[in-house]
């Protein structure tokens, strides 16, 4: 793989990571918490939540291409966007595994 291509496949590994944390966050509110060391959105409440991400993939890019994959944060904005730009594509929905709340290796 090319400098160039690697390039590309971090740009879209981080706007995939970008697309996956806003969908996590799409429900939260910042709260003003005056202790500071509590957190404002309390595990039962990241617990009542359901985490999803819609994904569209082009397969007539190559992996790491920046049109290769599309991911939204909620119904509405697959169905816009694929009306605007791939009226025939679609977009899966997918469970987002772990939580907003938890440490990565939770996650894993």
């Amino acid at each position: 793989m090319t400098e160039r291509g690697r390039g590309r496949l971090a740009v879209t590994t981080m706007f995939a990571r970008i697309g996956v944390m806003r969908a996590l966050n799409r429900h939260f509110v910042p709260e003003f918490n005056p202790k500071g060391k509590e957190t404002a959105l309390r595990p039962a409440q990241a617990e009542e939540r359901s985490m999803s991400v819609f994904v569209y993939v082009n397969t007539a890019k190559q992996i790491g291409d920046v049109e290769h994959l599309k991911i939204f944060e909620t119904e509405d904005a697959a169905k816009d966007w694929l009306d605007e730009n791939d009226p025939e594509g679609v977009a899966f929905e997918y469970e987002v595994l772990g939580s907003a709340t938890g440490s990565r290796e939770a996650a894993d």
